[in-house]
């Protein structure tokens, strides 16, 4: 499909698949929900549902807090849904889809709000494909409001363009080219259910993917079994520096964390660590995955030096380090009178996943002068504990 579309005919009815290959993969259906279910949900979202403002670069919307309770509200008939909806999506897209594994969201966008055009690329421990269902009481039809898919990040005028009519579905194969986006509206309330769904069959997905695919399976594994893909990325550090920090999963940082360590050639415990550097929750803040007072779990998992480090990262005042007579550091413990003595290797490993964290928040980082030069005499006081790819990276941004 190409050149400026609307979605006028361009909706299938649901009894028959109409697959569409441009601008990526997706099908548009009418009645994707019976007209009941449809209906009730609706009427819990508008009765029932509570709603939190959310406001960033990319998007200004409403999202359902608990749109958990939704799926034990018998009569809304969500979880059979679900159900039928994986099935629709493997009708189209032609890949199995996971049954045990589907989660739900819901958003409210009212006159003046919008979503920004972005592209969703999966990777590990996100959704490969979405099913979106616009939701509007017909006593009050929503104008503006339209889902633009499109070719590229600027491609606005060919873009297929979906409006929000009650019960109107797009379903979506995720990629680094699914871009979207959301029209402001002008009237009326535009309700959204979020339905994502991951691919069973292991095959590669079809983008060239940010992170690679470095990271084991059983760490892979064990991050989503701790819930790392469900809680959100706070970056608290780069905020206070006064940089702006998109809101996104937890596991997606940690990857891109990781990411980072092996490029520059890190010893693997390190990398590990990047891996996990925020489960204990980071200096103190934020959502703890895991206890830091029951860490046997995560050491099993990733082993002893990789452990220490992650749980150095949270409890290290890392502005205390410095060198002790037998060529070993001393450092300060949040919330303890002690200093702690380690080895040179293991307080340089816990700067290169500070400073790894960082840039992959931010990736030019704007510092003081008295910050720089600190940054600076520390990667001398390591010397040669650091990769040189490290030193090469933390000078050109700290010089730049």
């Amino acid at each position: 499909m190409t050149g400026r579309t609307s979605d006028t005919g361009a909706t299938s009815p649901a009894g028959s698949p109409a697959l569409r290959r441009e601008p990526y993969p997706h099908a548009l259906l009418d009645g994707l929900l019976d007209d009941d279910t449809a209906t009730r949900i609706l009427d819990w979202l508008e009765r029932q549902g509570s709603w939190t403002v959310e406001r960033t670069g990319l998007y200004e919307q409403y999202r359902c807090t608990n749109v958990l309770d939704l799926l034990f509200t018998r009569s809304a008939g969500l979880g059979t849904t679900l159900l039928r909806v994986a099935e629709r999506l493997e009708e189209f897209f032609g890949r199995p889809v996971e049954r045990r594994r589907i989660e739900v969201g819901a958003h409210k966008l009212v006159a003046g709000q919008y979503i920004r055009t972005h592209t969703d690329v999966p990777h590990d421990l996100t959704e490969t494909h979405r099913a979106v269902v616009s939701l509007a009481s017909t006593a009050t039809p929503v104008t503006g409001g339209e889902l633009l898919l499109q070719h590229s990040r600027s491609a606005v005028e060919d873009a297929v363009r979906v409006r929000a009519v009650h019960n109107r579905a797009v379903l979506m194969e995720l990629s680094d080219r699914s871009f979207h986006s959301v029209l402001p509206v002008q009237s009326g309330i535009r309700y959204s259910l979020v339905l994502s769904y991951w691919a069973a069959d292991g095959r590669e997905q079809p983008h060239r993917g940010r992170h690679p695919r470095a990271v084991p399976a059983p760490l892979l594994d064990f991050l989503e079994r701790i819930g790392a893909h469900e809680v959100t990325h706070a970056g608290r550090r780069a905020a206070a520096r006064g940089h702006r920090v998109r809101r996104r999963p937890l596991s997606d940082h940690l990857l891109g964390t990781h990411a980072i360590l092996r490029s520059w050639g890190c010893d693997p415990d390190v990398c590990t660590a990047g891996l996990f550097h925020g489960v204990y929750g980071p200096l103190g803040l934020g959502t703890a995955l895991l206890s830091p007072d029951a860490r046997a779990p995560l050491r099993e998992a990733i082993g002893p030096q990789a452990e220490q480090l992650v749980h150095l990262y949270t409890v290290l005042d890392r502005r205390t380090d410095r060198p002790a007579p037998d060529g070993r550091f001393v450092a300060g413990v949040l919330g303890e009178a002690e200093t702690a003595v380690l080895d040179g290797r293991t307080v340089a490993g816990v700067f290169l996943i500070s400073w790894a964290s960082l840039r992959e928040q931010v990736p030019g980082i704007a510092l003081s002068g008295a910050e720089a030069e600190e940054i600076l005499g520390r990667l001398e006081l390591f010397g040669s504990l650091i990769p040189a790819p490290a030193v090469a990276d933390i000078t050109a941004t700290l010089c730049s």
